[in-house]
């Protein structure tokens, strides 16, 4: 089964995302596909779902909490649902206001998870709003801002020249690798935002691509710059090696984790790393046994060397 392209809606409270979320679904009702869609909200009713509704053809709420932590097993299960249930062509995820993207990453990209969908892109969609940077409302904006590999700059026509020329430095000083959009009520081209993003000749040199590794020089402004990379083990590891290897990871690296054998032991090893803590690898029985592989979630680290590195970790 071919994993089916996924999306993470993120940003700030009141930036419109979901007026962005419509327009995407009509974009995908006219192609003929059928999308699913997450919707993510605080309160313990939906309150957007049935607008959503109206338009894609199944809505799943994960309300009563917040995507990232409250309801991020049950993120998993709405994934399963969408594709194995309904037999989607797409699933878009609308995050909460609240909601920390980074933790939408590592859910998604669970090897479980990965193998039902693929996520294609991070839509980040903020407008200029002072938000204290030690709020909720700003570590999440901060968060949004990071994560994203497309940056929507919405409501331009609510503010003086001016103040959104400082606003969009503010944001490309923060993330330097996302494509920049600026918009009036979330009008975007859906067909330009979605389309993958071709790479000139020269191709840019970015760090993560999903299982490919690309050259290890960070140039700013790169065309892409996703934020995950899969690398399929596919043998047992040799136990000294991969101990080492586990001492050698970059600072850039936010989170790592995934599933193996060792060569000399029959058991199943999970393998988890979120800095600052240390790296672990537990043995752990699962009936369902995901492929072998290390995900790996960072920028700025060189990728190239992280991955061969790891790779060399097989059993010879």
């Amino acid at each position: 089964m071919t994993p089916i392209p996924f999306y993470v809606l993120c940003g700030s409270l009141g930036a419109g995302k979901t007026t962005l979320l419509m327009r995407l679904l009509e974009h995908w009702k006219s192609q003929g596909k059928k999308a699913g869609v997450l919707m993510n909200e605080a309160g313990e009713v939906s309150i957007d779902g049935p607008r959503a509704g109206t338009i894609a053809e199944q809505v799943m709420n994960l309300a009563g909490g917040c995507v990232c932590c409250d309801t991020k097993e049950d993120l998993s299960w709405g994934i399963a649902q969408l594709v194995r249930d309904y037999e989607s062509d797409v699933i878009i995820l609308e995050c909460s206001g609240m909601a920390d993207p980074a933790e939408v990453i590592d859910a998604v990209t669970d090897l479980y998870t990965a193998q039902l969908a693929r996520l294609d892109k991070v839509i980040a969609l903020l407008h200029p709003i002072p938000t204290d940077r030690e709020s909720m409302a700003g570590f999440v904006t901060a968060q949004a801002i990071r994560c994203a590999d497309e940056l929507i700059l919405n409501k331009k026509d609510l503010y003086v020249a001016g103040h959104w020329e400082g606003f969009k430095d503010s944001i490309t000083k923060q993330n330097p690798y996302a494509r920049v959009w600026e918009t009036s009520q979330a009008r975007i081209d859906p067909s330009s935002l979605l389309e993958p993003i071709t790479r000139i000749a020269p191709p840019p040199a970015v760090n993560v691509e999903f299982g490919v590794p690309r050259s290890a020089a960070t140039k700013k402004r790169a065309s892409y710059h996703p934020i995950a990379t899969t690398v399929l083990l596919p043998g047992p590891l040799n136990f000294e090696r991969f101990l080492r290897w586990m001492k050698t990871l970059p600072p850039e690296l936010e989170r790592a984790k995934g599933f193996f054998r060792f060569a000399k032991g029959p058991e199943l090893q999970e393998f988890q790393y979120a800095p600052p803590g240390n790296a672990t690898v537990t043995p752990i029985t699962l009936l369902d046994e995901p492929k072998h592989a290390i995900v790996l979630i960072g920028r700025g680290y060189n990728q190239e060397r992280c991955q061969a590195e790891l790779l060399n970790c097989l059993e010879k």
